[in-house]
């Protein structure tokens, strides 16, 4: 059994893109997820898939890549909601999370870490493309980089007051999820 994680974006927001989790747990179990559980209503779930379900001869990525357009379809078609999704292994999102200390990343020994953005997305280009539309913005004393596995946004004024917050929640950028380090401690801790 592999150990998967998934991001969904834009749910579960205002009144749009409205998803139960006990739906979403439901959708994953009919493609074969098994020990499905859910972290908060922002369609964050964590599961086992057989190796054989993923595919044994792909890379992780691209066994990643290929859950994650099959939950996409099963989601359209037993929701009807279009929605991006991000698949990870539990290794890749420990990767991200450790990738980066956010005590160096900003200048504080306990950072908060709902200040602290980890966003990812299925093609490390758009993180950087992201990069440099956030590079012309005008100055601002959050900041931002692009590490291997995923993109780091510290809002030194919170994330409600951040311009790159504010950009990366644009249609343009849909193919990157964020979310903040204290949810994705909370993901780790239930790997």
């Amino acid at each position: 059994m592999n150990t998967y994680i998934l991001l969904l974006r834009g749910i579960n927001v205002g009144k749009a893109n409205r998803l139960p989790m006990a739906t979403l747990k439901t959708v994953l179990e009919n493609l074969g997820a098994q020990q499905v559980r859910t972290l908060l209503n922002s369609g964050n779930a964590i599961f086992a898939l057989p190796a054989d379900v993923a595919g044994t001869t792909a890379s992780d990525d691209a066994a990643c890549d290929l859950i994650a357009d099959q939950i996409a379809a099963a989601l359209l078609r037993d929701t009807g909601l279009d929605l991006h999704c991000i698949v990870k292994t539990a290794a890749g999102i420990r990767a991200a999370a450790a990738e980066l200390d956010p005590a160096v990343f900003t200048g504080q020994t306990e950072p908060d870490p709902s200040q602290l953005l980890i966003g990812f997305s299925r093609n490390k280009q758009t993180l950087t493309q992201f990069e440099a539309a956030a590079s012309v913005m005008p100055a601002t004393t959050s900041k931002l980089q692009i590490s291997t596995t995923a993109l780091h946004l510290y809002c030194t004024d919170g994330i409600n007051q951040c311009p790159m917050a504010d950009l990366l929640v644009s249609k343009k950028w849909r193919a990157i999820t964020c979310r903040n380090l204290a949810t994705l401690q909370k993901i780790i801790a239930l790997l």
